[in-house]
């Protein structure tokens, strides 16, 4: 019996094992790097490409569209691209100019599916983001709850020993399209309060196919507006591998979910997050709004919002659980308020009874 290794097929091997690859582009060079993540290494796929070597393992119309796109004057363009491989397979390249000349994102297999969970006992509840400018709900945060054995609702860090919660592209899916379906449904009764939603995905999370493309159907979908559907990232995620860290994020915004910084100001690597991902607003960190009334740590929190501000982007206090720091968070030009002060994470049918109630009040004073 041979001890030869078989030769590794690039679609069963590098996407479906791997399950994503991370990819960069250098115009300058002319090179494409390609690195696969998950277990497997998967040399037909993985490395430093030469563009044209890399164009040979496509077939004739994704080789050149693909070339084409990379060719692309429209330096802050997205890539979504649907690529054939010569083998039989297809691949998805999501990404986006991060500079002059070069592109970062993930490669995946196209057509990823997720099994069932039936025993997933996970439910949404959802926490109110507050517009600071008229006190409006101007959307929500999803959060995973778990039932517990009283039947009440108990986040992770609240089960005991012997509930048991789930993790991985399961939970991932449940969160998002809960998260999603309760968007739909409020923008359907809604539809002049313009709420988003927001939903927090782990790093692992970054770098499924099916979660990536399960995003990349839901932030396209027609039931809601565009850039509604927001995906909460950390730093964290970032911190083991920034380059891959960026890509995913890129493939993410690509893909039309709109980006949060959560969580900001929380860690040391925060400028170079932020200087890299094309963001829509940060989410400072619970501990230092908190800490607003420091003399040390207000002067801080004003240049964070105005460097915020001069990237376009808006400002979410969270962990707001008084109302004495609301006149300097507004002052300084935070957005939203996110926090106790204001509402407890809630289910579905009391965010519900919540939006009506708003409504009512603001008829009454209209």
């Amino acid at each position: 019996m041979s001890d030869e290794k078989p030769v590794l097929d690039v679609t069963d091997q590098a996407i479906a094992a791997a399950r994503v690859c991370v990819f960069s582009w250098s115009e300058r060079t002319a090179t494409l790097d390609v690195r696969a993540r998950g277990a497997s290494r998967v040399p037909e796929i993985e490395g430093e490409w030469r563009l044209n070597d890399f164009l040979t393992i496509l077939d004739g119309l994704s080789a050149s569209t693909l070339k084409l796109a990379l060719a692309t004057s429209e330096r802050a363009g997205r890539l979504d691209l649907s690529l054939g491989l010569v083998s039989g397979g297809e691949v998805r390249l999501v990404g986006a100019f991060s500079g002059a000349g070069e592109a970062r994102g993930l490669i995946f297999g196209a057509n990823h599916t997720v099994s069932s969970h039936p025993d997933l006992n996970v439910e949404a509840v959802y926490q109110p983001i507050i517009r600071l400018r008229d006190g409006a709900i101007a959307g929500f945060e999803a959060l995973a709850r778990w039932r517990g054995g009283d039947g009440s609702l108990k986040s992770a860090g609240q089960m005991s020993g012997g509930d048991k919660t789930h993790s991985g592209a399961g939970l991932a899916h449940a969160m998002l399209d809960q998260a999603s379906e309760a968007l739909a449904d409020w923008s359907g009764e809604f539809p002049h309060l313009g709420l988003f939603i927001q939903v927090n995905l782990t790093g692992a999370d970054l770098f499924r196919a099916d979660v990536m493309e399960k995003v990349r159907t839901l932030a396209q979908s027609e039931r809601y507006g565009r850039g509604a559907f927001k995906i909460e990232l950390t730093e964290h995620m970032a911190l083991r591998d920034f380059g891959a860290g960026v890509a995913a994020a890129l493939a993410l915004e690509a893909a039309g979910a709109g980006l949060v910084l959560d969580d900001f100001g929380s860690g040391h690597s925060s400028l170079a997050w932020l200087g890299s991902i094309p963001a829509q607003g940060i989410k400072l960190d619970p501990q230092i709004t908190q800490m607003a009334g420091n003399p040390r740590m207000d002067t801080i929190l004003s240049s964070i919002a105005r460097l915020a501000r001069s990237l376009g982007m808006t400002i979410t206090a969270e962990g707001v659980e008084d109302f004495d720091r609301i006149q300097f968070l507004k002052g300084i030009g935070c957005d939203y308020v996110q926090g106790f002060a204001y509402a407890r994470p809630m289910t579905k049918d009391k965010a519900d009874r919540f939006l009506k109630s708003q409504r009512k009040l603001s008829d009454l004073t209209s």
